[in-house]
């Protein structure tokens, strides 16, 4: 099949980003509910939706999920009549985690459907940084844009590596840094996050490597004392996430910590950058120099926001 006509719908909106990072965006018939970079895909048809209404409080979407999970129930909708309609060559989904996106199981039932029987899903899931680039290349593969991918990996160490040697690679003065990727209940961010963390200068407490992620009690949170707290939550805006802090009983539990009326808080834009294992997690590193070291990026100023 020539390239041209490669028929691609993306599930996962990191997955779109590489998509378009390999020079595939023209491809792209179809994408989810989440996907909204680059700006100029945003009008192609949406083939998924989710369960949960994403304006409930941090603590009732966690319940909702958790109370779906338990029952063997999916937090998303395929939309299959619409995917049988786009008659995809490949599919990019995701099998990392039951709540970032639609998964090979929620595909199942509308997969059988397809009239295309050699339909390609191609199944993401980076947990660490070198897992983003093993995705670069599994979606390169994929496609025929092998040469691409690698260009992307190599365009993304680069990144990465330059904003490493801005931050500092041996400091005596190392801050401490905690980043919830949940506010209610308070989750500590694993996977790429600690990583980040790491090269951008700074060292992760709770988790401190590409590892799961810890829900921790309030009682717990209180104990720790964090030079510099980072909020990010999973799939939220700067301005969603600052809406969440000010709900009266999240605003009193997090002033209820000490480190949380001494250490600087700054808030991440979770949804764009630290939450989407895609090219733009190199972005997120910058972002996370910046919000750390002020000095040293003085003309970043995008993605994140000081919170007093």
């Amino acid at each position: 099949m020539a390239l041209s006509d490669l028929r691609i719908v993306s599930l996962l909106s990191s997955a779109t980003e590489i998509a378009c990072e390999l020079g595939l965006e023209r491809n792209l018939v179809g994408i989810s509910h989440e996907c909204d970079y680059p700006v100029s895909i945003r009008a192609l048809p949406v083939v998924s939706e989710t369960k949960i209404d994403p304006q409930l409080s941090s603590d009732s979407i966690h319940k909702s999920v958790i109370e779906m999970i338990e029952k063997g129930l999916s937090i998303y909708r395929v939309k299959t009549e619409l995917l049988k309609e786009l008659k995809p060559d490949v599919i990019l989904t995701q099998h990392q985690c039951e709540v970032c996106a639609v998964s090979p199981k929620d595909l199942e039932d509308s997969v059988r459907s397809l009239t295309k029987t050699n339909t390609v899903i191609c199944s993401l899931s980076a947990f660490a940084l070198d897992d983003l680039c093993k995705d670069f290349r599994k979606v390169g593969a994929v496609t025929g844009r092998e040469k691409e991918a690698e260009d992307l990996v190599t365009r993304f160490w680069i990144q990465l590596n330059q904003v490493n040697a801005k931050a500092g690679t041996h400091l005596k003065y190392r801050p401490k840094v905690l980043a919830l990727e949940w506010l209610d209940p308070p989750i500590i961010a694993g996977s790429w996050i600690p990583e980040l963390i790491t090269l951008a200068g700074a060292d992760p407490l709770i988790v401190d490597g590409p590892k799961p992620f810890k829900k921790l009690s309030w009682e717990e949170l209180y104990q720790q004392n964090p030079d510099k707290i980072l909020i990010f939550p999973c799939g939220w805006s700067i301005e969603r996430t600052i809406e969440e802090m000010k709900r009266p009983e999240v605003k009193q539990k997090l002033e209820a910590w000490p480190a949380f009326q001494s250490a600087p808080v700054i808030v991440c834009d979770g949804n764009q950058y630290f939450n989407r294992p895609g090219p733009r997690i190199a972005d997120s590193l910058e972002i996370l120099g910046a919000a750390i070291w002020p000095e040293k990026f003085p003309t970043k100023r995008y993605g994140f926001t000081f919170v007093t």
